[in-house]
């Protein structure tokens, strides 16, 4: 599954969408060289005589078109990367209150999100246009597309598809979407992101008295059960979901904290400890988080998965979104995290029998072998060797040999090659 199109390398930028204050009309767009040196912005739109609008929600990267969604000023509004950040385009989506966008690849569609209409808008991305809109009966929120299936997050909801506080599954491989699941999850569900056939969704709800709490849900994709934790009263105004080297992190108090399998936080790997955190985003082997005290300037914080700080620059209020361009990796598509190292993914399920899937991560393209050793260091089988550009992966192993033979029960080795790096991961095979 590639998830960019390749082309020749040139030094990329990190590009920061500040949200600004509710109704007036000061989002704004920023840029970060790849070298973490220089910070240029506001981009293009100047907020006293030409605005970029009011409330700039989010970012979505699909080949060299930046997608600015303006929940707000209900808009999108369009640049083009390559050419040095052009504005090449409005989709004017009047009264829509549009929130987030991903794009089908295989249609070339673009889906976004509507509070206002209850709908997903679906958007003919060759001249910018609604053509259609998907009803949901719903406020959607968070999208993923994972190949031809897209998961809408559903923070409340009157008569329609949708039950309350749900995650809904759509079928995008027909004329016309399809609902096929409707799963329930902890209410409030934003963000979410897929590990093996495991969705991951935070969610934020609120009592009468208006304080926050949190909790995560975790689907299983293939059984359609689904795993919650109340996390309890939660102080951050989002709870971003990504994938680091294999694991789920989220936000949680001034940190991105590892989540364990019961989805209980695990403190002990925590990363970062800043005050404020109102976004968090992973590129290029870096955890980029944004942070506001409410008074802008705000500021942008860059750290090592180590959680060494690297760089911090000031920019406008409320950081919202963070991404990465570059020429070579211009295609994010929305359809999960963008990878962040060469590592290897604990393989699902283990212990196994007959097959298991393994799920591996390529930040840049490359020659790679995935093979199977024994406990003696012997190569059982090699299921992976070739090149292949930047992405996520999933490979399964069938439990045989390079002969075809069913092999015996005990402990294995998957092992992930590149040209300079080498992950390796335990499998149990039981018969």
């Amino acid at each position: 599954m590639l998830l960019f199109t390749l082309s020749p390398v040139q030094a990329g930028k990190y590009y920061v969408l500040c949200e600004g204050n509710f109704g007036q009309a000061n989002a704004s767009l920023w840029s970060i060289d790849e070298s973490l040196q220089n910070l240029e912005g506001p981009l293009i739109w100047n907020t006293a005589t030409n605005p970029l609008g009011d409330v700039g929600q989010s970012l979505t990267l699909f080949d060299h078109s930046l997608y600015v969604v303006m929940n707000g000023s209900h808009k999108v509004r369009v640049l083009d990367l390559n050419s040095g950040e052009t504005h090449i385009a409005d989709i004017d989506l009047p009264d829509s209150s549009p929130r987030y966008m991903v794009v089908h690849r295989e249609s070339g569609l673009g889906y976004i999100s509507s509070w206002t209409l209850s709908a997903l808008l679906i958007v003919d991305l060759d001249n910018n246009t609604v053509i259609d809109t998907f009803s949901v009966g719903a406020r959607p929120e968070g999208l993923l597309i994972v190949g031809d299936e897209l998961f809408a997050s559903i923070v409340s909801t009157s008569d329609g598809l949708g039950s309350e506080n749900s995650v809904l599954r759509i079928d995008l491989s027909g004329e016309s979407p399809e609902v096929t699941h409707d799963y329930s999850v902890i209410p409030g569900p934003g963000s979410m992101t897929l590990l093996a056939n495991e969705l991951y969704v935070t969610s934020i709800n609120y009592n009468d008295a208006w304080e926050s709490f949190s909790g995560t849900s975790k689907i299983n994709l293939t059984d359609h059960t689904v795993t919650t934790l109340d996390h309890g009263y939660y102080t951050n105004f989002v709870a971003d979901l990504n994938l680091i080297n294999g694991e789920v992190y989220r936000t949680f108090g001034t940190s991105v904290v590892p989540l364990n399998e019961d989805l209980s936080l695990n403190n002990t790997g925590a990363i970062g400890n800043i005050s404020g955190i109102y976004s968090h985003s992973i590129a290029k082997n870096n955890l980029l988080i944004g942070s506001s005290d409410f008074v802008a300037p705000d500021l942008v914080s860059i750290l090592s998965i180590d959680g060494q700080e690297i760089a911090s620059f000031n920019v406008g209020a409320f950081p919202s979104q963070i991404i990465y361009y570059s020429s070579d990796a211009v295609s994010t598509d929305q359809k999960v995290d963008l990878p962040t190292s060469f590592s290897l993914g604990n393989n699902y399920p283990n212990p196994f029998n007959p097959s298991t899937s393994i799920p591996f991560n390529l930040y840049l393209a490359d020659h790679v072998r995935l093979s199977i050793y024994d406990i003696s260091g012997r190569m059982v089988a090699t299921l992976i060797d070739n090149h292949l550009g930047a992405g996520n992966y999933f490979s399964n192993w069938d439990g045989r040999n390079a002969k075809g033979q069913p092999v015996s029960s005990g402990i294995y080795h998957a092992i992930l090659h590149s040209s300079s790096q080498t992950s390796s991961i335990k499998l149990n095979l039981i018969k």
